[in-house]
């Protein structure tokens, strides 16, 4: 691979001009930058990240944050979808990515090392909390960073990318209904989650309307662990008067509704009804083939991704807040309510 300095000896200029006719510098002469960029053509350089770095004082690197245990991490398809679609945007912005987990109690620790070392530029937070330690703090730096997710109490001024999660909830549970279902549990990942909490929203804001009593003992919340959605899902379904259909917070819940009800002789699509959220691969495979509201996990990432690159490159600050639409999609999990 051809050099900085082979380059400026091709161009016939010093090194520090080739650096900076890299680095985008106004001040080189348009004939000089054009004969460097042509020595670069012929000897066929590819810049170096950290280099540029040291010329314009930036590390060309963002970062991907999910405050999750490592070992947790990737259980649910939907991180792996949304890093890929991040990481096509950044990449084509010749920037790198950093890939940060993090133990919650630890999470600022991290953010901090790597923005006081500045090994990245800007930060894409792949989750919002109700009361987010991450958030707050890049935001009390002025660091900058994209939320897929609705960053809760800093709407107007914070960059983020979201589905409208209460609509979401809502049309999902509305779904259930109009197939004749009264018993509807809510099966939710973790109660601080503002995803969470805004599904949850939607799911009561539906039963509402409809004038059908929320069941306390057809709610659950878990952790991030497949035995804990297993856990809840018998527990919901064991009981004397157990739920006809079930709202799952997403497919990998959905999936552990699945084992339970099959080792309660109970037949998904006739004796339960299942809808969930993602549209993840898994959906279609299962069997029965899930019924799931598709939330565009691609376009959430791809979106927050070009956010956060017009904010990098921008000298004045405008809050972006964009919301993707999301629609269902309709497989053999749902059913016409059965009589008990």
């Amino acid at each position: 691979m051809a050099t900085i300095k082979e380059i400026a000896k091709e161009a016939n200029v010093s090194p520090s001009t080739v650096s900076r006719v890299l680095a985008g510098s106004s001040k080189i002469s348009p004939e000089t930058t054009k004969r460097v960029l042509e020595a670069i053509k012929k000897l066929g350089y590819v810049p170096n990240a950290n280099a540029k770095g040291l010329v314009v004082k930036k590390s060309f690197t963002v970062g991907v944050f999910v405050p999750r245990e490592p070992e947790n991490a990737f259980l649910n398809s939907f991180f792996d979808q949304v890093i890929t679609s991040i990481c096509a945007v950044v990449n084509n912005f010749e920037y790198d990515i950093l890939l940060a987990l993090s133990n919650p109690e630890k999470e600022r620790e991290l953010l901090k090392r790597l923005v006081e070392s500045k090994k990245v530029d800007g930060f894409v937070l792949l989750s919002s909390r109700e009361k987010d330690p991450a958030i707050e703090y890049l935001k009390s730096i002025d660091f900058k960073f994209v939320v897929i997710g609705r960053p809760n109490g800093f709407e107007n001024s914070v960059n983020w990318v979201d589905n409208d999660n209460v609509k979401a909830g809502f049309d999902a549970t509305e779904y259930l209904i109009r197939l004749g279902h009264k018993k509807i549990a809510f099966m939710g990942g973790p109660g601080d989650l503002v995803v969470t909490s805004d599904r949850f929203s939607g799911y009561k804001k539906a039963l509402e309307k409809y004038g059908i009593q929320l069941r306390s003992s057809y709610i659950k919340f878990a952790n991030y662990y497949k035995k804990s959605y297993r856990e809840n899902a018998y527990e919901i379904l064991n009981q004397d008067d157990r739920p006809t259909a079930i709202v799952c917070m997403d497919d990998l819940i959905a999936i552990e509704v699945f084992k339970v009800a099959e080792s309660l002789n109970l037949k998904v699509g006739k004796d339960l009804s299942v809808i969930a959220f993602n549209n993840s691969n898994v959906s279609e495979i299962c069997q029965p083939p899930l019924t799931t509201v598709d939330i565009n996990i691609l376009h959430l990432g791809r979106l927050a991704a070009e956010v956060l690159m017009m904010d990098l490159s921008e000298s004045t600050k405008t809050y972006r807040r964009i919301i993707v639409p999301h629609q269902i999609v309709e497989r053999d999990s749902c059913g016409k309510a059965q009589m008990l």
